[in-house]
């Protein structure tokens, strides 16, 4: 395991609550398709791209960025290691190549300076026990003009 800011998270991540959601993850990953496209829309990821995918659990925005990026690369951080488990299984499954999984914590993470075009999260950065530190970090990973998307869910009546 790597170096942990948002200890509890990465407690509960990694215990009781992280198993059970890639033991559910299809039925996560259905609930939550009709928001794939619009994630990576917006994060306009071309053919060549290197993308992050923050709190990238069981891997299925990870891979379709991938496929986006197909002589690119693309990276997902998690702090679930049973997540990221069943990201690397569904992974092999699809024969995605491009892929790459890593377990950390986005605020603290050495991620690679300048590495990445595109930055994307799919609820992970919901998290984020300091978001400050977090959007620097991600900041210092983004290329000069790169781009962030993300999804992360509002209160439940300012939610649409």
């Amino acid at each position: 395991m790597g170096q942990f800011a948002n200890t509890a998270q990465a407690e509960a991540w990694n215990g009781y609550e992280g198993a059970q959601w890639a033991r559910s993850q299809e039925r996560w990953d259905a609930v939550n398709d009709g928001f794939n496209q619009p994630l990576l829309d917006a994060a306009a990821i071309s053919e060549t791209d290197s993308v992050l995918d923050i709190g990238c659990g069981a891997g299925r925005t990870t891979r379709l960025a991938a496929r986006r990026a197909g002589r690119g690369r693309a990276l997902g951080l998690d702090l679930s290691g049973p997540m990221l488990d069943k990201a690397r299984e569904s992974t092999l499954n699809e024969g995605v190549e491009n892929v790459s999984f890593v377990q950390g914590d986005a605020q603290v993470h050495p991620l690679e300076a300048a590495g990445f075009d595109a930055v994307i999260s799919r609820y992970g950065m919901t998290f984020f026990a300091d978001p400050i530190a977090a959007f620097a970090n991600l900041h210092r990973a983004l290329r000069p003009g790169g781009r962030l998307a993300f999804i992360c869910a509002a209160e439940a009546d300012a939610n649409e």
